[in-house]
């Protein structure tokens, strides 16, 4: 069970994303960005676009593990949505979505 203490304050996603983990369920949450307009200069500006939820079977680490078997799920970037991140996790889905990605990988 994943407890809404364990994934820091809002505060911490500017800086860097979170891993975690849950059984057979890993979970990475990171801020991204998006596209704002441009600058005085012509370049792009960017603003936070929201928090980042991503699921993805163990037992390896996020970069070892193949993209076919991540699913991205969105979020304001506010402190009420790592409530709401944390209920999710905690509701069976994403486990239930995972073991979905692994049969269909393994009849591919």
């Amino acid at each position: 069970m994943v407890l809404r203490k364990d994934l820091l304050s809002i505060g911490f996603y500017k800086l860097s994303a979170f891993h975690g983990s849950d059984g057979p369920l890993n979970y990475r949450i990171e801020m991204f960005k998006v596209e704002d307009g441009v600058d005085e200069k012509g370049e792009k500006k960017y603003k936070i676009g929201g928090l980042r939820l991503i699921t993805y079977p163990g037992p390896y680490n996020y970069d070892n593990t193949d993209d076919s078997l991540k699913e991205a799920k969105d979020f304001p970037f506010e402190a009420a949505s790592l409530d709401a991140i944390t209920d999710y996790l905690n509701s069976g889905v994403p486990l239930a979505h995972i073991n979905e990605r692994l049969a269909q990988s393994t009849t591919e």
